[in-house]
């Protein structure tokens, strides 16, 4: 006898309080997206994506693993096949332009992030190791000592006179002492690039087993433009990077490097660390690489000279902007000091009231809180060289208190951003799988959410 009971799950009711919650929680989603299209980041460590990058992320594939990593699919074993069609975004196209955009043999997507793809660099090389690390004073993260010792590392201290250079000299005597397993260069808060070049070869002289890596998350899409040198090609043994900074990615970390060994050091410490690499994000890298490509040399100058242009007008309203001497920055980034006309923090406020995002940052290395500028989301969301004079009137409006906060915003918000002038747009063959996609993803019913 069949029974007539109708077993299938009911859809909840409204007006439960995970409804209400929930409603909250999209009202939330939808003022901060109003609120990014007319307000302008200058966060240094952030960067918006192309659209089109964007859509993986909210697919079906950003719930899917995806382990299998050879670029032959009869070689895979698919234990896991939910994203099985899609590994070409992954082997096909992400792993292929990093591999051609960087001159790399070998590229690891699997990190989820860039302090990630920092540990994984630091775990390939054994407990009780010398690592010689950047002194925060000359840039390096925070967290890099940290994680090597709490792997067992033996860490070694790299300075220089400035921010800019380090100590050659210095290096060679440690490195020909302590002959350290490896050289870990991060500069997190950069003005000027390191000169990998001279630094690799200091290195090697004195200690030719030492591994050069350079972390440049902050740079990578200024390297990979060639506006800052790439470290393969100055002698660097191996790099990693976040993917969502100067480079306007997902938040995603990246490895790559020309060496087998170092290659395989990685595949060996990846299954400790990392199980699902979130391949919804690896398929955003992808398209956002595709999106980039074309233009990616014209966007990186263009971060740099607006980088420059900003700093120089708000030099010459009055504040104090670090690297005067080196044109204020050969990066993405400004460092300006805003004490004793207001203090840091307060100089942020002032900036968001009007519409205008930065960091404020008690450790940069100038020994006292300040801000840190970055233009690379701005260019890359249609601001140009030519309105840098324009936007440090609006700054220093805003940090002097010379006109109402809303005035500043409202003239924030009319800024020529969204046009995305550097992404490469679909063809016009591409135009209809785009229509389909986004009537897949966004075209649904609204009751079936």
């Amino acid at each position: 006898m069949t029974s007539s009971i109708d077993t299938r799950p009911q859809p909840a009711p409204t007006g439960t309080p995970g409804a209400r919650l929930l409603a909250d929680g999209l009202q939330v989603l939808a003022r901060h997206e109003r609120a990014s299209r007319q307000t302008l980041n200058l966060v240094p460590a952030e960067n918006a994506m192309a659209p089109a990058a964007r859509l993986p992320q909210c697919a079906d594939l950003a719930g899917r693993y995806m382990f299998d990593q050879s670029p032959d699919p009869a070689a895979a074993q698919w234990r896991f096949a939910g994203a099985r069609d899609a590994q070409w975004l992954e082997t096909g196209l992400a792993v292929p332009l990093l591999q051609r955009l960087l001159g790399a043999a070998h590229v690891n997507v699997r990190p989820l992030s860039g302090l990630q793809a920092m540990e994984m660099t630091l775990a390939a090389y054994p407990a009780c190791a010398p690592v010689a690390l950047l002194s925060p004073d000359q840039g390096g993260h925070y967290a890099t000592a940290d994680i090597a010792r709490r792997l067992g590392q033996h860490v070694l201290t790299v300075t220089g006179p400035d921010p800019y250079r380090l100590d050659l000299a210095r290096l060679a005597d440690l490195c020909a002492a302590k002959r350290p397993a490896l050289l870990y260069i991060d500069q997190c808060h950069a003005l000027v690039p390191y000169d990998i070049a001279a630094i690799s070869a200091t290195v090697k002289n004195a200690s030719p087993t030492t591994v050069v890596h350079a972390d440049i998350s902050h740079l990578l899409g200024l390297v990979l433009g060639g506006a800052v040198a790439n470290p393969l090609a100055c002698g660097a043994d191996s790099v990693s990077a976040s993917t969502h900074k100067s480079f306007p990615g997902p938040q995603k970390g990246i490895l790559a490097t020309n060496a087998p060994g170092i290659a395989n050091s990685w595949r060996l410490v990846q299954p400790q660390l990392i199980s699902s690499h979130h391949f919804g994000s690896v398929a955003a890298l992808g398209l956002a690489l595709a999106s980039f490509a074309d233009r990616a040399h014209d966007y990186a100058h263009t971060v740099v000279a607006s980088a420059r242009s900003l700093g120089e007008h708000l030099a010459s309203a009055g504040w104090d902007v670090a690297g005067a001497d080196i044109g204020h920055t050969r990066t993405h980034q400004l460092w300006v000091t805003t004490t004793p006309r207001l203090p840091a923090e307060a100089a942020a406020q002032r900036l968001y009231a009007a519409g205008i995002r930065v960091n404020w940052l008690d450790d940069l290395p100038l020994g006292h809180p300040a801000l840190r500028l970055g233009v690379a989301e701005a260019v890359w969301r249609g601001l140009s060289t030519a309105d840098m004079p324009h936007l440090a009137r609006l700054i220093d409006q805003a940090l002097t208190g010379a006109r109402e906060p809303a005035a500043v915003a409202a003239d924030v918000a009319a800024l020529p951003t969204e046009a995305y002038p550097f992404a490469a747009r679909p063809d016009t063959a591409a135009t209809g799988t785009l229509t389909e996609i986004t009537a897949l993803l966004l075209g649904r019913e609204a009751g079936e959410y």
